[in-house]
């Protein structure tokens, strides 16, 4: 047996799992001695209760190589001359110029000093520190390490509250992008996932729960869980609620968000615990989340507003017709059935659901003599009634808002047939929109259905039989089908929003 020194560390003889991972110092020198006493000297040394895990290359060549898929590194004690004179200094100007990595620090040693004067190397070559090999003895070493690991940890955690910060931002950006409460809580979950999975605090298997608290009963928001009494609630969720606060508990987070219109209460639980730069990335996510929230129960309240407004115009037309003012909301209910049996979004449906009540707005330019008429109308009185359909698109053209420039389509659209035969334009199949072949639909199937001044409300098998009869005539054929096959959805709202009829007998 030779008499080099054998060094066993505590470290080697632990389960790989419970190893602690420790700083990445690489040694670069041609000189396989200097690997060794490098390594026994640093063999106990800890900083900030990490080890030291030690890489070598023993040329520029394989230290390049190493760099490439090492992009970790925290300290590279680097020789100047290997295989050739300036082989250390090619190693630095790869590091920071082709790999362009600014963190890791940079100790140039060398045991021939005239080769490259340390002057020179040190304005010329972005490096941290220039030692001579007969200078650096076990203390010195020690004190150098700690200066380096230092500044490459304090580096990183600027770095990382830089990213974090980025990805804040990114994730307020797409938060505030969400406009129904439904798509702000899908938002928020994923914006939460990726901000917890930053490079330095790596968070996996996220598991996440949304909560809409509503009189001491969390209603759990996009899963199957079941409905959760405050009182048997997980105690962090209670916690939360107690303070009105986020709550950070190891491995769990509660981030507590509330307005005027909405409580909800995020849960996440991770596999490791919360650092504190996580807590204060997540401490100021959750601001953003408040402010976006706010604008989600602005946006419902315009929503609302605007819901309303329509309604009353529908219900002020209807009853100037004198028919009852829960046609119009009938129709918008089939109008929206409509919409979600063809599966259009969320956001579509609404939108057309809350245009369709305007679809009869021109009959406020008809005549009442006309309008009121009992009986059938002349052939001249039926050419002016029709012009409601065009005065209402007239009157709704224009607007910037989406919901107006639907119902213009709806209302100049509504009366036409599918067989081209209908008016204003006589357009027919697909060439009709497809909001107006809803609309004719559902118009046609509550006004048979519903008692009016000139008529009463026929019975059902009636109204069917003349439905089925204009398939492909009047009406769209896909959407008759629909309507037949579920039959029951559109009948359940009929009875939800039976109305009486206010005509004169």
């Amino acid at each position: 047996m030779d008499d080099q020194i054998l060094i066993i560390d505590d470290d080697d003889l632990l389960p790989p799992q419970e190893r602690q991972a420790g700083w990445k110092v690489m040694i670069v020198d041609d000189e396989p001695e200097v690997h060794r006493i490098t390594k026994i000297t640093l063999s106990k040394f800890e900083f900030d209760n990490k080890p030291i895990d030690f890489l070598h290359a023993y040329s520029a060549a394989e230290a390049k190589a190493l760099l490439a898929t090492t992009p970790d590194v925290a300290l590279l004690l680097l020789d100047v001359v290997m295989e050739a004179d300036h082989a250390g200094l090619e190693v630095v100007k790869f590091v920071r110029d082709e790999l362009q990595n600014k963190m890791v620090r940079i100790v140039l040693r060398t045991g021939q000093p005239g080769q490259a004067p340390e002057d020179d190397v040190v304005t010329n070559y972005d490096i941290n520190d220039y030692k001579d090999k007969t200078e650096l003895t076990s203390q010195k070493l020690r004190t150098l390490l700690r200066a380096s690991l230092r500044s490459y940890r304090d580096i990183r955690t600027l770095e990382s509250n830089r990213q974090g910060l980025e990805k804040v931002i990114e994730a307020s950006k797409g938060i505030f992008e969400q406009r129904a409460l439904r798509q702000f809580v899908e938002g928020a979950q994923t914006q939460l996932s990726a901000l917890l999975n930053l490079e330095e605090s790596q968070i996996y298997d996220v598991k996440h729960l949304a909560y809409e608290v509503r009189d001491q009963v969390l209603e759990p928001l996009l899963s199957d869980e079941p409905v959760l009494r405050l009182s048997e609630a997980p105690a962090i969720l209670r916690h939360a609620m107690s303070k009105e606060t986020n709550v950070y508990d190891g491995n769990q987070m509660v981030l507590y968000c509330q307005n005027a219109r909405h409580h909800l209460l995020f849960h996440i639980e991770t596999t490791r615990p919360l650092n504190q730069m996580d807590t204060g990335l997540l401490s100021l996510f959750t601001e953003n989340i408040i402010v976006a929230l706010e604008n989600i129960r602005l946006n419902e309240v315009i929503g609302d507003n605007q819901r309303e407004i329509i309604y009353r115009i529908g219900e002020l037309v209807e009853t100037r017709s004198k028919e009852s003012g829960l046609h119009v909301k009938r129709v918008a209910l089939y109008t929206e059935l409509f919409c979600q049996l063809l599966g259009m979004n969320e956001e579509r449906c609404e939108l057309i659901k809350r245009a369709s009540p305007l679809h009869d707005i021109g009959k406020v330019g008809i005549p009442d003599a006309i309008l009121h008429k009992p009986g059938k109308l002349t052939p001249e009185e039926w050419e002016i009634m029709k012009t409601h359909a065009q005065l209402g698109q007239d009157m709704l053209s224009g607007s910037d808002l989406a919901l107006f420039q639907i119902g213009a389509t709806i209302a100049g659209s509504h009366h036409e047939k599918w067989n081209g035969s209908g008016y204003p334009r006589g357009l027919s199949g697909d060439a009709i929109p497809l909001e107006g072949r809803i609309v004719a639909l559902a118009d046609v199937f509550d006004a048979l259905g519903s008692d009016r001044c000139y008529k009463q409300a026929w019975p059902l098998d009636r109204v069917l039989e003349l439905i089925e009869a204009e398939r492909g005539q009047h009406f769209d054929p896909q959407l008759v089908t629909l309507m037949l096959a579920n039959l029951d959805k559109f009948l359940d709202i009929r009875e939800q929003h039976k109305d009486i009829y206010v005509g004169e007998h």
